[in-house]
């Protein structure tokens, strides 16, 4: 059961475009590792060319990620918690 929820809401977000080039961690091809080797490249190229780097790490509690998804046209409750 948990796979077809996954599978529907990742398929509606794709259809409804709301996924950015950016966006890694449970898409298919999109590992929360190749996002860490994308990010290090990044930093790497930005400091050889000797430019400073500042990097502030977050972590979105889930109040805030349900409020996302209110805002993608989900509703109702998800494990006990009312997007509404």
């Amino acid at each position: 059961m948990e796979g077809i929820i996954s599978d529907a809401l990742v398929s509606h977000i794709k259809t409804n475009e709301f996924f950015t080039n950016k966006q890694f961690g449970f898409l298919k091809g999109r590992s929360a590792a190749l996002q860490l080797l994308n990010v290090l490249d990044k930093w790497t190229r930005i400091f050889n060319a000797g430019i400073s780097i500042d990097v502030l790490y977050t972590d979105f509690q889930n109040r805030r990620s349900l409020a996302k998804l209110t805002s993608y046209g989900f509703s109702g409750k998800i494990r006990g918690s009312n997007l509404s």
